[in-house]
């Protein structure tokens, strides 16, 4: 199954996205093309190599992984053989086909968990970083509008300004006007601060929602991920079972059309 996107993880983010994709070669067989049964995992991330925080769980559903995809290759070469006899087999396909099926659901119900365990601690992390995306908000709206009195407070110097330079000029004017311009200046510069810090946090708001919605998201992903690679693998199994079971229904050995289900490629 191919990997999904989305890599924004722990250290700020998430665990993982997917754990290593086991290498496994398929097995072909004689007129079929067998699916690749290899199943989807997370892969490995800086969290994960600094230690996962529930390396218990994952260890189990990597366990029951490798049991999982040992017992399916030899299974569906059985099972490939079986029905290449075109003999009514049924009873020792359907078991073969059922104890596969078996431990891929004991694989996915652990691989589920881990994932369910770390989309609650995200979950937490994500209601904490709302509240924090509140907060910047606030602070953004009061930086708004010291920006905006900082802009009306200059544009009255520089008419109080204009204003003095127009009218016949003592040492006192001089003076006034010596200082109306120090104090434009500071508050020139008091307003590019201002603005600096809200650009500052404009940018910050934006990637604080752009991280939680990815977060959000991945959490999801991956659960459905598996879900739909369960579909797959389900779907390919009972092929398998109907090719078998229309042989035994047929009127003469041999003479069933349904074709042998074929193992997809692996999308790259």
């Amino acid at each position: 199954m191919k990997a999904p996107i989305l890599g924004i993880f722990w250290c700020c983010t998430l665990p993982g996205v997917l754990w290593p994709q086991a290498q496994t070669t398929p097995t072909q067989s004689p007129g079929a093309a067998r699916q690749d049964t290899s199943a989807p995992a997370p892969i490995a991330s800086q969290q994960a190599e600094e230690g996962d925080r529930f390396q218990a769980l994952r260890e189990q559903a990597e366990h029951l992984r490798g049991i999982y995809e040992k017992l399916s290759d030899e299974s569906m070469t059985d099972v490939e053989r079986l029905l290449r006899t075109r003999r009514c087999q049924i009873s020792r396909i359907g078991g073969l086909l059922d104890r596969t099926k078996d431990a891929m659901q004991q694989y996915l119900d652990a691989a589920k968990k881990y994932w369910q365990v770390w989309g609650d601690a995200e979950q937490t992390r994500v209601d904490m970083q709302e509240r924090e995306l509140a907060s910047f908000e606030v602070e953004q709206e009061s930086v708004k509008k010291l920006l905006e009195a900082e802009l009306k407070d200059r544009e009255d110097l520089e008419r109080r300004l204009a204003n003095l330079e127009q009218g016949k000029r003592t040492e006192e004017i001089k003076r006034e006007i010596e200082e109306l311009v120090k104090d434009i200046r500071d508050s020139q510069a008091s307003l590019d601060k201002a603005q600096k810090d809200f650009d500052s946090l404009t940018v910050q708001i934006s990637n604080m929602k752009t991280s939680i919605q990815a977060r959000v998201i991945n959490i999801r992903q991956n659960l459905n991920r598996l879900d739909s690679w369960r579909e797959e693998m389900t779907a390919y199994y009972e092929k398998s079972r109907a090719a078998a079971q229309e042989v035994c229904n047929a009127t003469h050995p041999g003479s069933s059309q349904t074709p042998l289900p074929k193992r997809k490629q692996t999308p790259n």
